[in-house]
């Protein structure tokens, strides 16, 4: 028999670990709200930057993170979770602080932003397999979906009070006072998640610790590749990220300078993707759908609409709307996408097929943040924004041609 709303709430609300979790993602989302707006409109502030510049700020930023994904899952697995992103939260915290300071004191450049972005990258490269086997070591099988969900919730909270403030603050502080607010938040997250003192490894088996890396990240593509829904879902969105990155971190930011009111507008619009998130996680806890995937794909085209909209130069309330939709189509993606991953995979392996599907899903985004600045030299932002929302149109609607896609099961 399922469990109630509210008896579902109740029962994740008893588990101690979960609590710590839920607090430290949404102290760590409050700063990634800030996070993107403060950075871009910081290196557009920079005497003789421009679209190119933000590329390659956000390109050093990508390459690392996507070539260092498949260690992180390894690594996850053999030297602990909960260790592992923790760690890489507090490291991460310098980082930020390193560039924060030196916007506040003038003394930014594109090299700097450039290194400090890719040691971020590798970070996040292992902070994030580590972090997608973190729930079913915390909570039972039965309340994943929910858990999920009501972790999207707290992370989208966090996320939208930090774009709702993150415009105010770069157009009359400065950048800087963004980027720190970032770094504080990775800070708390990162004590917060130390202090779970989750095991390593499940069981007692300690074979696997002295397998060799390879031996382990074949047995991660073994898993990934056995299940060929997870393979077509994750190589159509390896377009979409392509596209999606390129408009989000480089050509939104550069047509909402050139179009509208700059930094303000660019929040007003991740203002909406977070009431969207927020409203996205609250669906996706209460509605748990048979076919998850036909789901969790089936909404995606809706930021397609969001990037089509914003190239359009649709009015900043439409623009609001799309993104607000695509927040709620995220999260219901996520939660649906990472609960089927959570319970058709083996536990063990989960943080290295977790690291496999982030590999290929942001395979291309390095490419698509690459040419973004240029693009939108060449052809103007408007232009590049509505080829890259075409190429994330089709990316999306793919997978919904494969039976396995549209119909395998909920097991929980």
């Amino acid at each position: 028999m399922e469990l109630t709303v509210f008896e579902e709430l109740r029962e994740l609300w008893r588990i101690p670990r979960y609590r710590i979790l839920l607090a430290a993602r949404f102290v760590s989302n409050v700063g990634n709200g800030m996070a993107p707006i403060a950075l871009a409109f910081g290196v557009l502030s920079l005497d003789g930057a421009d679209a190119g510049s933000l590329s390659l700020v956000t390109t050093a930023q990508m390459i690392p993170l996507v070539a260092f994904l498949l260690i992180g899952g390894v690594a996850a697995d053999r030297f602990g979770r909960s260790q592992l992103v923790g760690s890489t939260d507090i490291i991460g915290s310098a980082v930020v602080a390193i560039s924060a300071i030196a916007f506040l004191t003038d003394n930014a450049s594109v090299p700097l932003l450039c290194v400090n972005g890719f040691i971020f990258g590798v970070l996040n490269a292992l902070w994030y397999p580590a972090f997608s086997g973190l729930m079913p070591m915390i909570v039972p099988g039965p309340l994943l979906q929910g858990a999920n969900s009501i972790l999207g919730f707290g992370a989208n909270v966090g996320y939208t009070i930090g774009a709702s403030v993150a415009g105010l603050i770069v157009a009359t502080a400065g950048p800087g006072w963004g980027l720190l607010g970032d770094a504080t938040s990775f800070l708390v997250a990162g004590l917060l998640v130390l202090s779970l003192r989750l095991p390593k490894s499940f069981g007692e088996n300690t074979d696997e610790d002295r397998t060799s890396m390879i031996t382990q990240l074949r047995v991660g593509w073994t898993e990934f590749s056995s299940r060929r829904w997870i393979v077509l879902i994750v190589g159509s969105f390896a377009f979409y990220h392509l596209a999606f990155e390129a408009f989000i971190a480089v050509l939104a930011p550069v047509h909402m300078k050139e179009e509208f009111d700059g930094a303000r507008a660019m929040g007003t619009m991740m203002f909406g993707f977070g009431v969207g998130s927020i409203l996205g996680t609250a669906l996706a806890f209460r509605f748990k759908p048979h076919r998850p995937l036909l789901i969790a794909v089936g909404v995606m085209p809706i930021g397609a609409a969001w990037m089509l909209a914003t190239g359009l130069s649709a009015p900043l309330w439409i623009l609001f709307v799309t993104a607000m939709g695509t927040g709620v189509a995220v999260d219901v993606m996520y939660a649906n996408w990472m609960t089927t991953l959570q319970t058709n995979v083996p536990e063990e392996a989960l943080s290295r097929v977790g690291s496999y599907d982030a590999f290929g899903s942001l395979a291309f985004a390095p490419i698509g943040l690459l040419v973004a600045g240029p693009l939108a030299h060449t052809i103007g932002a408007r232009a590049s924004i509505l080829i890259m929302g075409t190429i994330a149109l089709v990316a999306v609607l793919t997978p919904l041609w494969s039976g396995e896609v549209r119909h395998l099961q909920r097991t929980h």
